[in-house]
């Protein structure tokens, strides 16, 4: 697992994510703008015979990269684990070790990572990510949407906590959220019956009580959420498979279904119109969109509501610690490799 050099072709996003990782590759959890100026000062696409000019666009970039990361620290508040010292010149870690970081911290590292995991810009000597390590997603995602809700979250995607049947796991999942009634078996398409049916499309269900003791239909909050760590992640809107149990598996349907989907990746354009163009576009297909600069502070709330609201059901969250080892331990392979 080799950094590779400095991504010079890509979106500043990607740029950006290089410097983190960088950051990371230091032992000390520090990059310093000096040392990114000589290596943008020896790259072709910033050379030039006036040094006026070259010096000019070398600094252009560094400044193009510094207003992507006050725009990721403005969104991610707290969230997010690099700070720039404005009296060093250099992006570091906030804490002084990754045992100090807080989880949701954690979170953003994850996504960082799984961001190039697959089909890599950034990386070489890569192994395949194994499906103990997508699940790590899904844990997250779990808590997340109990954040995003201000409510209940379940882990209905395959494998199951449980490895309970699709059949049964939906069934206990409308019970718990007490809209909406499954079908008997026997009245639910043949021809549905006789394919496999892991979790139908659906990773997380998470809803929100607006008042228990109103039993009936509109009254809560219910969101049906994919979570897709792959590059395919694009060919995994949930509506479809909303529908699908919608319209064959309930006979009762549930009232208004929000979803959703949850993505380790940034956003890339080097044009912040273009960028909230493409955004508005994947909100209009995919639903509510968590990715990398919202499902860190999703899952912060998530983990507050675990810890004082323990009337809730968030599940997984005995599984969080997995994360934070995760990163650790990538993080030591970067740096022995960096070494």
């Amino acid at each position: 697992m080799q950094l590779l050099p400095y991504p010079e072709s890509h979106h500043i996003q990607v740029k950006l994510d290089w410097l983190e990782l960088s950051c990371l590759s230091n032992i000390y959890f520090t990059m310093r703008i000096s040392e990114l100026r000589n290596i943008l000062e020896n790259l072709d696409s910033f050379t030039s015979s006036d040094i006026g000019e070259e010096d000019a666009e070398v600094e252009n970039e560094i400044q193009r990269l510094l207003e992507q990361y006050q725009q990721r620290k403005d969104i991610l508040g707290d969230s997010y684990p690099f700070v720039f010292n404005e009296q060093t010149l250099c992006l570091e870690l906030i804490e002084g070790t990754l045992e100090q970081l807080t989880v949701d911290q954690h979170i953003y590292l994850y996504c960082l990572y799984f961001s190039h995991m697959s089909a890599s810009r950034l990386f070489s000597g890569l192994e395949t990510p194994t499906n103990q390590q997508r699940d790590l997603l899904q844990i997250a995602a779990t808590i997340a949407l109990a954040g995003y809700v201000q409510g209940h979250s379940i882990s209905f995607g395959w494998p199951r906590p449980d490895s309970s049947k699709f059949y049964d796991a939906l069934t206990r999942a409308v019970d718990l959220i007490g809209e909406g009634r499954v079908k008997s078996i026997e009245d639910v398409n043949r021809y549905l019956q006789s394919r496999p049916h892991k979790d139908a499309g659906i990773d997380v269900i998470a809803w929100k009580d607006n008042n228990p003791r109103d039993m009936y239909p509109g009254n809560k909050i219910i969101c049906f959420a994919q979570v897709a760590s792959g590059n395919d992640w694009r060919s995994k809107a949930v509506k479809e498979d909303i529908s699908v149990i919608q319209n064959h598996w309930l006979s009762q349907r549930i009232y208004r279904i929000i979803d959703a989907i949850v993505i380790p990746f940034d956003f890339e354009s080097d044009d912040e119109s273009i960028k909230r163009d493409h955004i508005s576009l994947i909100a209009e297909e995919f639903g509510a969109v968590l990715h990398r600069l919202r499902l860190p502070a999703c899952f912060k709330k998530g983990l507050e509501l675990l810890v004082s609201n323990p009337e809730l059901l968030i599940e997984r969250g005995n599984e969080i610690n997995n994360i934070s080892q995760y990163v650790i331990s990538t993080t030591a392979t970067l740096q022995q490799e960096a070494a």
